[in-house]
């Protein structure tokens, strides 16, 4: 089996009308259902933690460099972890 994009070979299977889409490991990554569901899961998720772990730090005025890449991992993580779980359902064999 083969992506149906590309000629590499298929790891993934997504539902697609009557049928279903392969995809490589690439092509998966990128396919619109994974990618905004991960992002809708990203801003929801990353608020909420964001709001938890950094937002007393924001407001007082304690912006620097670190915390903007901790902000940057508080909404990385959970678009990760939703695009695996999304990948995991959806692989092959």
């Amino acid at each position: 089996m083969t992506c149906g994009l590309c000629a590499r070979p298929a790891h993934y299977a997504f539902a697609e009308g009557n049928g279903r889409a392969l995809r490589c490991t690439r092509h998966a990554l990128i396919y619109p259902r994974v990618w905004r569901r991960a992002l809708g899961v990203a801003l929801v998720v990353g608020v909420v933690l964001f709001a938890i772990n950094q937002l007393d730090v924001v407001l007082s005025g304690g912006l620097t460099p670190l915390v903007l890449g901790k902000i940057g991992l508080t909404f990385a993580v959970p678009y990760a972890v939703s695009t695996y779980s999304a990948l995991q359902v959806n692989r092959l064999g």
